[in-house]
């Protein structure tokens, strides 16, 4: 094939039929529309996607993405199940079979397909006490399973690559390709207006959006907002968004604290909580590159970020750090994080700045690019 040949790609975007897509499911939703931008600029690929079935009575939310659609009768659990096992396959005829997650088909004995898989983390190892032992013994196994017929290992962070090459997987097969920040759609003030009206959050707030689990230290970041929320200049309450997870993570606001939980939101929602936000906090123990902290700098507002996400801290040595970096494992520094980006309004300032030209790059246009360079490579 000519270097500069189109490939047929079959994208494989089990995570968007999940109860909680999650980031993965944001990095699919990114990646679909940085694909329809550079298809417009003239630079587009033959894509197929691939999921289970779509829930019984609804129509099919992946049609929205005006791809062709390739669907299993099989529902969500089970095909991931006949995939782990080999029972069902990808269709053949693509030059490449890509999956967004560690939920993967394999492709035909002898047939041409080149299978690439994005690893967004490697977090049951890292922290194995903060996920549960059958889904470690999942993800262990379908990484084993996925690592050796792969032609290429896609990764968003260095983090994430260090971590797979210390599990003896060689450099040449590892591509780092960080995602966007350009994915929300405008917000909807009337929309957000009335939430937070409902909740009884009348001005500024500190915002964090997570899935509530375990990995993503929400105990800790309520316990450091509680040390210094008498102290504030003004009484700005903690605003969680996110839908449940699992685990015993925070599931209803501890007694006499202002700490508000939404839920899972919609998008136009989440875009206005953010510009209505006066601060936004991250804290996990461990990301293989997390999405929410770009989405708070994109908006405008400071942020606090535990030292353990790469998308703030994976730069370029001439690049300053956007955020007040805080150790994930120390209430009180966490604390003193928060207490500064809320109330130091020249470290605000200087961390807008900061976010703001972090931020302008972070395109899923440039994110896609970056994809369909890779998938040319292997033609």
């Amino acid at each position: 094939m000519a270097e500069c040949a189109a490939p047929s790609v079959l994208l494989a975007v089990e995570q968007l039929r999940r109860r909680v897509p999650g980031g993965i499911g944001t990095y699919a939703r990114g990646l679909l529309g940085g694909l329809a931008q550079v298809a417009a600029d003239g630079d587009g690929v033959d894509i197929a996607l691939l999921a289970s079935r779509a829930p019984a009575g609804k129509a099919d939310p992946l049609a929205a993405f005006d791809r062709p659609l390739h669907i299993s009768g099989l529902p969500s659990a089970l095909l991931t199940r006949a995939w782990d096992t080999g029972l069902s396959r990808a269709p053949g005829g693509f030059d490449i079979v890509h999956s967004v997650s560690l939920a993967t088909p394999r492709v035909r004995r002898g047939s041409r397909e080149r299978l690439v898989v994005t690893v967004h983390d490697v977090a049951w190892r890292r922290h194995p006490d903060a996920t549960t032992r059958r889904g470690a013994r999942w993800h262990e196994g379908a990484l084993r399973r996925v690592s050796r017929p792969a032609a290429a290992l896609l990764v968003p962070s260095r983090l994430v690559a260090a971590d797979l090459m210390a599990m003896g997987l060689a450099a040449s097969r590892l591509t780092v390709v960080p995602g966007g920040a350009d994915h929300l759609p405008a917000p909807d003030p009337g929309a957000t207006d009335a939430l937070l009206a409902r909740l009884g959050v009348p001005g500024a707030f500190l915002l964090t959006v997570s899935t509530l689990e375990p990995r993503k230290n929400l105990s800790r970041l309520v316990q450091a907002f509680g040390q210094i929320r008498a102290g504030l200049p003004e009484p700005w309450p903690l605003v969680i968004v996110g839908p449940t997870g699992w685990g015993p993570e925070l599931a209803h606001p501890p007694t006499g604290e202002q700490v508000v939980f939404t839920g899972p939101v919609p998008d136009v929602v989440l875009s206005g909580l953010y510009r209505r936000a006066r601060a936004f906090a991250f804290v996990p123990l461990t990301e293989g590159f997390g999405l929410p902290p770009l989405e708070a700098m994109r908006a405008g507002i400071p942020t606090v970020v535990s030292r353990e996400v790469p998308s703030v801290h994976d730069l370029g040595a001439s690049e300053p750090v956007p955020s007040r970096v805080v150790d994930p494992f120390d209430v009180e520094d966490i604390a003193d994080g928060l207490a500064a980006v809320l109330a130091d309004d020249a470290l605000r300032v200087e961390l807008v700045r900061r976010g703001t030209a972090h931020t302008a790059t972070r395109t899923w246009r440039a994110t896609a690019r970056a994809h369909i360079d890779l998938w040319r490579s292997l033609l």
